[in-house]
């Protein structure tokens, strides 16, 4: 064999003895790749080991496009929740309106903000994938590392990962009695503490407890009711068992409660939709002050406030049959429920309407069993059975000045996912391997709606399936790089809509479906001081799901409905490198173009609504067949939403001693982007113009780290740039949404024992 295959060989090896000893193999293997770097040449990089295929390998052996940042890295670096990655990952992009999450990856993301939407981005924690959007940017604390895998990943992460997956792993107990607990101080008041215990509880049970508890104050202020928003409540606290009875049976047990109190800002006024036609606060006799976005001060009657509650468990079943094939369990079970009382609806003082409560009440049920097995020399396989039962409901409240709940809405939802999956890799040669997988899922949704204001009840139920192959050719000219090239299918389920508008028949939307080409090159370089990869990628969409606004004939009233574009194009290149050109300096980067567009598109903008039709738009229809109404407008070639044409990133870390006890660590990270749109009308007034975000931190620490003290910041720069947005269609329109969290500083001193 060749050094390559004694290598694949001996991680298939390595791995067994890791899960025999009672811990996953990545982290086994990452606590290996720790102790090894304490004693290496500190000019060369690390190994970088991923589970991105159900099985331990080096970063640089796996022919996807994949991100893999350890947890020491996240904590260096701020990053403190999902949302945060994107300073450090390719193609990601990130935003928030209230509760609702926005995440996309090349491009794709999701089409609505109910229950009902989907995100072609799957966000798990320790191998369970999260039901719904809003519960896809949980706070990072204890993490061994997180994986971002880029583009569709239809055989083994499943389901509806149309644009890529984010994949989350806490820490695992061991042996080693250890723990830490770090303080930090900062601006608005903030106070958090968090820490670790962890170690042996008899001969074959070891425990970890994990916490940590965020305060601060917002950074918003409301200075119509003299209070803030924006500000942080967080407490979360994780319980780990691991029991290892033999070295070839272990089983880790997780549980977690996080209780996060923080009230965000809802709906801020933040400018015209329409660049001639004034806001309702440009208005002569306006009643109230104008919001002054730049020094974070808004106006508007309503507190805005939140409580989410969330509680997971999930178990890890190991058994190790052979050296040569081990078969895993994953049983995961998570309630999370939000509550958003108080809500201002339309971004001003004035006493129009509000919702006294908005609900998003989701609980899950998942199980996963996985085989992997060596099949001699040149093959290995993996294959697995997976389940995932979703109970989803959004009750929402909405009175008036003069009426009481004059809107009341009871929407709820049930999925029963079902899917198999196998993938067989066969070295053709010791440098040429072959990849062929597949998976076959099943989504059924039943679908109920209560609107009690109109007396109306709603059901509606419906089943998709689809086959998702993958296919990939992978070159090794040494152990060194890595050439390959794939082809892959991703599937998106269909669904409802469940708050449209109850006087229409329900909203039902179809399946999206992507196949995506991919090539790539991987290589590590100068004895281990470079190591970077290139991937350039081509996806064709059909039926990407949309969400657009319509307007009810009958009634006049404009309604939010997910529609499917008949097909995207997105292409692109990707780049990101590793660097440690002298003693204890580390440099990573990245680099995005993406050209992402929609194919023969055409809609009713509602902003403009006395348009003449599009000469290209002329007899064209919407998804169920029936002409689209006056005025469409052509969006074929326009941008999708949260896709900038390009991103960039650099990092640096300086490490340098100042005595023989202690040491000190500077770091930096900076990401820009360019203009990103909001909508795929391509409105010039919902998008966000190019702008960069610094964060920067020093820390002194003793050489065996045992004492850290550190000072950072983030936004140093305290730069204002809209996260999310929307138009409000109106006499007045107007823009509305969130803005990114402004300049954040303080320091953080932790004890390890």
């Amino acid at each position: 064999m060749k050094r390559r295959d004694l290598i694949r060989h001996a991680s298939v090896l390595s791995v067994a003895a890791a899960l025999g000893a009672g811990l996953s193999p990545a982290q086994s293997l990452a606590q290996d790749q720790r102790s090894h770097a304490t004693g290496q040449n500190a000019t060369t990089l690390e190994e970088v080991v991923v589970t991105a295929e159900k099985r331990a390998e080096g970063l640089q052996n796996i022919p996807i496009a994949i991100t893999a940042v350890s947890g020491a890295t996240l904590q260096r670096a701020g990053v403190r929740e999902v949302g945060d990655l994107v300073q450090l990952t390719p193609s990601l992009q990130f935003g928030t309106r209230s509760t609702n999450v926005f995440i996309a990856l090349r491009g794709i993301g999701q089409a609505g903000q109910d229950i009902g939407s989907q995100s072609g981005v799957t966000v798990s924690l320790d191998g369970v994938p999260l039901l719904n959007h809003f519960m896809m940017n949980p706070a990072f604390f204890d993490v061994e590392r997180v994986e971002v895998l880029r583009g569709p990943q239809g055989t083994i992460a499943g389901r509806n990962a149309t644009g890529g997956a984010i994949n989350i792993h806490s820490r695992t107990p061991t042996d080693d009695p250890s723990g830490e607990v770090a303080v930090t101080l900062g601006n608005y008041n903030r106070t958090s503490v968090r820490g670790f215990v962890n170690g042996p509880i008899s001969d074959h049970v070891s425990g970890r407890l994990a916490f940590q508890t965020d305060r601060a104050d917002g950074w918003l202020k409301n200075a119509y009711l003299g209070r803030r928003n924006d500000d942080t409540d967080l407490t979360q606290l994780r319980g780990t068992l691991l029991f290892k009875p033999s070295d070839a049976f272990s089983v880790r047990a997780l549980a977690e409660y996080a209780r996060d109190r923080s009230d965000p800002s809802f709906a801020l006024l933040l400018g015209r939709a329409v660049p001639n036609t004034p806001t309702p606060d440009e208005l002569p006799g306006y009643a109230y002050p104008r919001n002054d976005i730049k020094n974070l001060t808004a106006y508007y009657n309503e507190p805005n406030r939140r409580d989410v509650e969330d509680i997971r468990t999930s178990i890890l079943a190991t058994w190790v049959l052979s050296p040569d094939l081990t078969v895993t369990s994953t049983t995961g079970l998570i309630r999370h429920d939000i509550d958003l009382q108080d809500i201002d609806n339309d971004g001003t003082p004035a006493p129009t309407s509000r919702f006294d409560l908005i609900g998003l009440y989701a609980k899950q049920v998942t199980q996963e069993f996985t085989a992997t097995a060596t099949l001699g020399e040149r093959a290995d396989l993996v294959g697995g059975l997976f389940y995932m039962h979703g109970d989803s409901s959004e009750p929402l409240y909405l009175s008036t000045a003069a009426v009481k709940n004059a809107l009341v809405l009871l929407p709820s939802e049930t999925l029963n996912s079902y899917a198999a999956y196998a993938q067989l890799r066969y070295r053709l040669t010791d440098s040429l391997r072959a990849t062929i997988g597949g998976r076959y899922t099943s989504d059924k949704k039943d679908y109920y709606l209560n609107a009690v204001s109109s007396s109306i009840i709603k059901t509606a139920k419906d089943a998709w399936n689809a086959f998702t192959p993958r296919f990939v050719l992978d070159y090794a000219p040494s152990e060194k790089a890595l050439v390959y090239a794939s082809v892959s299918r991703g599937f998106k389920s269909g669904g409802f809509n469940t708050l449209g508008d109850v006087n229409q028949p329900v909203n039902f939307f179809d399946p999206e479906y992507v196949w995506n080409y991919e090539v790539g090159t991987k290589a590590t370089l100068f004895d281990k001081r470079l190591r970077f990869g290139l991937t350039a990628f081509y996806a064709d969409y059909t039926n990407l799901q949309a969400s657009i606004f319509r307007v009810n004939e009958a009634t006049g009233v404009r309604f939010p409905k997910v529609e499917n574009s008949p097909t995207a194009k997105i292409k692109g290149v990707e780049f990101e490198f590793e660097a440690a050109p002298v003693n204890g300096l580390r440099l990573t980067g990245s680099a995005t173009r993406l050209d992402a567009t929609y194919g023969r598109f055409c809609n009713n903008d509602p902003l403009f609504p006395n348009l003449p039709t599009a000469p290209g738009c002329v007899g064209a229809t919407l998804a169920d067949g029936k002409p689209l109404p006056p005025g469409a407008v052509d969006l074929s070639g326009n941008r999708l939403t949260q896709a900038p044409k390009w991103q960039a990133s650099l990092s640096g870390e300086y490490s340098f001693p100042i005595s023989g006890d202690l040491q000190v660590t500077a770091r930096a990270d900076y990401k820009w982007q360019s203009k990103v749109y909001f909508d795929f009308y391509n409105n010039p007034l919902n998008a966000q113009q190019a702008y960069g975000l610094l964060n920067a931190s020093v820390a002194v620490a003793t050489a065996d780290r045992d004492w850290s003290l550190s000072g950072w910041v983030r936004n140093a720069a305290d730069k204002r740039y809209v996260s999310q947005s929307n138009t409000r269609v109106a006499a007045n329109p107007s823009k509305i949404g969130s803005i990114g969290t402004p300049r954040m500083y303080g320091v953080t001193l932790s004890r390890q024992f």
